[in-house]
């Protein structure tokens, strides 16, 4: 899937900007001139960089301690039997009835292995064991695999299920035809939130120099340099009495953006990055609706059906929620808090959770005591609870029990999550008759910050068809708002989003059209590059994709797929010793990239280097034994050098995975 990228100019806080705080609380003021809250913290320079959690532990030892226990701290680990959660002592083997492929994990001692087979009758027709070389999630609902070549990340096809205690698929690879087996890439999006900040490589998809191990302290509170280096020279602030602005503690921020720090990774969907920003670059304390939105679809039942983490959305939907921020809001919002007037703090993550303490480890009756702070006694909020049986003191369940209750999702299978739309679940079942009818696509939602324009709207119904969904109506929606966009904004630089668009409709002439009118304007990123190219190649003009596929190399030269079309380009341009050496590197880079060899083969094939064709095409299969492209080649090889005898099965697999081919059927019959 193609990546996301921001579109949008916004206004940026520098960090030079007055730091304004309410002196003996520590709380920013609101700036709504600016849209930020007026506070600046040293360490959202680009100077300040990240120290490690470790680092971190050294003053905050209790701090510490407790967190690397938690969840968060268990996010992401080396793969070693012995910090797993799973069970290797009888592990199965699954099955992928779609592409008749088995998968078993297995263990040697401390290594981590998973083993991908195929058995025709009595023999093992493929077989390919890769290795695990990290663990991620806490195992409280999952652990999931990733494995590395070359600095490269990629998802390893199984997961264990802990609360079922049981191992299946990975989530999306169990849907039919949708197993990417081996070859599902982990970007800098999936890094951000599901470890601490990595080093990323710039210009490429998903490489990384050095990869952390567990969400740490600076995911939270940004990059902690400044800090620690100011505390072992002696400068200390009396956080009583002032901010100390060389970190961020997201406690005494302001509530919108306490939010946003949850936000930043408890809100999923399809996220729409502004201009110039990465997901990377965010840091806690900023407003997140200047780095991104994120989209979800609204249906009619969006109230039973949710994707796992979409807590804040849900709470948002709570009467709880929205009370008391009306008063908080009343009250003048940030310039109340901790006012003469005593407004309320209003609902955030923080009011029930601590992130620095695992959920095992949270006393009892901590959340009973936060719902009975509003629901209890004559100072309550809002009613008290009316269940008779807890009037009557007869009920020892928890409140959460009834209004939170475990819930799946649509996303992940084999889990159970807290719902946090807190209500009174029984009012809003719905009959079993109209569950379907409830499921229809309404809108696409903006659930962060104010209300999204035209092109950001767009943007998001592209990520959405990529991500998601392959439902041509997206990208219809996507093509009006693009058009209002342009209504609206005539500067506004469309050219990005509407190539990705024709990209994704296939429609490659109305791209070469476009690119070579007067409203062209060359774009600065490397995807558009690289669409452009792929649509001039689908018109037959090969010398011009070459060069906008070097331009997309250029900007992403560590990109192994943008590096493995521009040797295919490089191929259908007549360029084939250009095509071997770009390819080779890609290959040296990450070897088990199966397009890249395929394209080599055939270029050594158009050369007359036929054993090495034949060996990159074996290899290809070797990697994946239904790769139809490296079949076709290799059986076309051995037909035209008269071995027919070894072309014939491969034709017959050929015709297995696509009968209705028609150059499958005529290969077969010159055989025969």
């Amino acid at each position: 899937m193609d990546a996301t990228h921001g579109r949008r100019a916004t206004g940026v806080l520098l960090a030079c900007l007055a730091v304004l705080i309410l002196a003996g609380c520590g709380r920013s003021v609101e700036m709504p001139d600016t849209g930020f809250d007026g506070l600046a913290f040293r360490n959202w320079t680009d100077g300040a960089t990240y120290v490690g959690r470790d680092t971190c532990g050294q003053c905050h030892q209790p701090q510490f301690d407790s967190f690397v226990r938690s969840q968060m701290g268990r996010s992401w680990k080396h793969a070693r039997r012995s910090l797993s959660d799973a069970d290797w002592e009888n592990p199965p083997v699954l099955r992928d009835a779609f592409n008749d492929l088995y998968f078993q994990p297995f263990a040697v001692g401390e290594e981590l292995f998973v083993r991908e087979f195929r058995i025709r009758g009595a023999d093992t027709t493929h077989l390919r064991i890769e290795q695990i070389d990290f663990i991620v999630g806490s195992g409280h609902h999952t652990n999931s695999h990733i494995y590395e070549q070359g600095g490269y990340l990629y998802q390893i096809p199984v997961t264990w299920y802990a609360q079922d205690a049981k191992w299946g698929l990975a989530p999306k690879f169990q849907k039919l035809g949708n197993n990417y087996r081996f070859s599902r890439v982990i970007t800098d999006e999936c890094m951000a939130c599901h470890n601490a900040p990595p080093t990323f490589v710039e210009g490429s998809e998903n490489r990384f120099e050095k990869v952390p191990s567990g969400i740490g302290c600076e995911n939270c509170h940004g990059p902690g340099s400044i800090h620690v280096e100011e505390k072992k020279a002696g400068i200390i602030v009396n956080v009583a009495e002032e901010m100390d602005d060389s970190i961020v503690n997201p406690g005494r921020l302001i509530p919108e953006r306490q939010l946003d720090v949850c936000k930043r990774c408890h809100m999923q969907g399809v996220a729409v990055f502004e201009d110039g920003q990465q997901p990377l670059d965010w840091r806690p304390g900023k407003v997140l609706a200047a780095h991104e939105q994120v989209f979800w679809p609204r249906q009619p039942d969006s109230v039973s059906t949710f994707i796992m983490a979409s807590h804040p959305d849900r709470l948002a939907m709570s009467a709880c929620f929205e009370s008391t921020w009306e008063a908080y809001e009343k009250a003048g919002g940030a310039l109340a808090l901790g006012g003469p007037d005593g407004a309320p703090r209003p609902l955030t993550c923080l009011t029930c959770h601590d992130p620095h303490i695992p959920i095992e480890e949270v006393p009892d009756g901590h959340y009973d005591t936060t719902c009975q702070n509003c629901h209890e006694g004559p100072k309550a909020v809002t009613t008290p609870c009316t269940e008779p049986t807890v009037a009557a003191g007869t009920n020892t369940a928890s409140c959460a029990s009834c209004h939170m209750p475990p819930s799946g999702s649509s996303d992940i299978p084999y889990i159970k999550v807290t719902d946090h739309y807190i209500r009174v679940v029984e009012r809003d079942m719905l009959p079993p008759e109209s569950v379907e009818a409830q499921r229809r696509f309404i809108r696409l939602a903006g659930l962060v910050g104010s209300q999204s324009d035209h092109h950001e709207v767009a943007d998001g119904f592209l990520t959405y068809y990529e991500q998601f969904t392959d439902r041509p109506g997206m990208l219809d929606s996507a093509a009006a708002r693009l058009q209002k966009a342009r209504r609206q904004d005539p500067s506004d630089d469309l050219t990005a989003s509407w190539i990705r668009l024709w990209h994704l409709k296939q429609d490659y002439a109305a791209t070469v059209r476009f690119v070579m009118s007067t409203d062209f304007v060359e774009p600065g990123d490397a995807w558009t590059w690289y669409r452009m190219a792929q649509a001039f190649r689908q018109v037959g003009r090969a010398d011009e994709a070459v060069l906008y596929m070097e331009r997309a190399v250029a900007l992403g030269e560590d990109h192994l797929r943008f590096t493995d079309q521009l040797g295919a380009t490089y191929v259908e341009a007549g360029r084939y010793d250009d095509a071997v050496a770009v390819l080779t590197r890609n290959i040296e880079r990450q070897d088990r990239f199966i397009e890249s060899w395929i394209n080599r083969g055939f270029a050594r094939l158009l050369l007359g280097e036929f054993s090495a064709a034949e060996a990159d095409f074996r290899e290809a299969l070797r990697l994946d034994p239904d790769q139809e492209q490296a079949l076709a080649n290799l059986a076309s090889l051995f037909a035209n050098t008269d071995r027919l005898d070894e072309a014939r099965p491969l034709v017959r697999r050929l015709l297995e995975l696509s009968p209705g081919n028609p150059g499958y059927k005529q290969l077969w019959n010159t055989l025969q």
